[in-house]
């Protein structure tokens, strides 16, 4: 029995030659027929015109993909390009699933269907973790975690991205073996004689005392110790606050999320401030639950590197003492604008946990999917804004 691991990239201007030279780098490793294969591109690349080729390239293996804001790899961090990765493996287990038009069904019927249509393509085999990519402009993607969730149990291993387009906000791809869809999701359960961790950070901190959030209405909130919501942003700031009106995920809203303390958890769930309204209202990039407690929170270049390093050493952890043969990452968008030049050293920091041997692949997305710990030793999925998740296949 053996796995082997392909990984093409190419930052060819034309879509065709890009997939093309993409997709014959990613086959080059393998013997034999590829297994599955997931594909990452940014917006620059026509999706009608990649696909057809790195289908017949790769012969029509299980395949899932999406846009993306930038490509993570071994060797740097690019923000133009087509990265493919391809497997085949006598020992690991795979079935892919999608569901399509989300803004037509209930956001969690849609995960439920996405998670069954992807159990119904796995078979009776081991189940390790489920990876699925949805559309990062769906408003709520918490409540499709939900449905998912529904179908393999609160603690099961998920991970997930929310697609994105460059901060343009504007339309996001999924890829389905040959089908381009927006407003859908895509996944793939991974399992068999395989092992994963799975690591999450953020690395950023609370700031002040804790306030309660009154009244919640989707994923906007209202109210804050019965004030206007918006009150905690111009408490700290004053008229600064009112660049969240027109800067969405500006430099403001990048710095200063809100943190929403979860009973038991190591780590705050963070939620993006992308808008603040006229009313005072803040609307979040998540379901933000009524009754908790939020602060601001803050963050630099340095506490994002240390969350990198942070969420490897968890990963390795939970592979148990076996060796990483494959490191996916998926990482906030926020965090390439926040680093800018020096997001690379965040891989870096995975790569000291890992080993440089081990490959590389990523995307940065718009929301992230990670279990995080509690003290009571149970790892329940959350969506999360602004991490990075370190997903370690054995």
């Amino acid at each position: 029995m053996a796995t082997s691991i392909g990984i093409g990239f190419s930052r060819e201007v034309d879509s065709e030659k890009a997939a093309q030279d993409a997709a014959i780098k990613a086959k080059i490793n393998h013997e034999d027929s590829i297994d599955f294969a997931i594909v990452f591109f940014t917006v620059h690349y026509n999706p009608n015109k990649l696909l057809p080729i790195i289908n017949k390239i790769l012969n029509k293996p299980r395949m899932i993909g999406c846009t993306t804001t930038g490509i993570i790899l071994s060797e740097s961090i690019e923000t133009r390009g087509i990265a493919i990765l391809t497997i085949r493996s006598d020992e690991m287990k795979c079935g892919i699933g999608s569901v399509n038009n989300i803004n037509a069904l209930d956001v969690r019927q849609a995960g439920s269907i996405l998670a069954k249509n992807s159990i119904a393509d796995f078979g009776q085999h081991g189940r390790q973790v489920f990876l699925f990519f949805a559309d990062g402009l769906i408003s709520n993607n918490s409540l499709l975690l939900k449905g998912i969730q529904e179908v393999f149990g609160n603690v099961f291993p998920i991970v997930g991205a929310g697609t994105s387009d460059d901060f343009h906000f504007q339309e996001t791809h999924q890829l389905f073996q040959n089908r381009i869809l927006t407003n859908s999701a895509t996944g793939i359960i991974l399992g068999g004689h395989m092992s994963v961790g799975v690591g999450g950070r953020h690395g950023w901190r609370p700031l002040g005392k804790p306030r309660i959030i009154d009244s919640v209405e989707g994923t906007t909130i209202r109210t804050i110790n019965q004030q206007r919501a918006a009150g905690l942003y111009e408490e700290y700031f004053g008229e600064e606050a009112e660049k969240l009106r027109s800067d969405r995920l500006g430099q403001m809203a990048i710095l200063y999320p809100l943190g929403i303390y979860v009973e038991g958890s190591r780590e705050y769930l963070l939620r993006n401030a992308v808008d603040i309204r006229k009313d005072g209202s803040i609307v979040c990039q998540g379901e933000v639950p009524e009754g908790s407690e939020v602060h601001i929170m803050i963050g630099n270049k340095d506490s994002c590197k240390q969350a990198a390093w942070e969420a490897a050493l968890e990963a390795k952890k939970n592979l148990l003492g076996k060796e990483a043969s494959l490191i996916i990452v998926i990482e906030s968008m926020a965090r390439l604008k926040l680093l800018g030049r020096m997001a690379f050293e965040e891989i870096e920091k995975i790569q000291y946990v890992f080993g440089k041997n081990v490959p590389v692949i990523g995307m940065y997305a718009n929301g992230e999917i990670c279990p995080f710990q509690s003290v009571e030793r149970i790892k329940k999925p959350h969506l999360q804004n602004e991490s990075i998740v370190v997903l370690a296949i054995s």
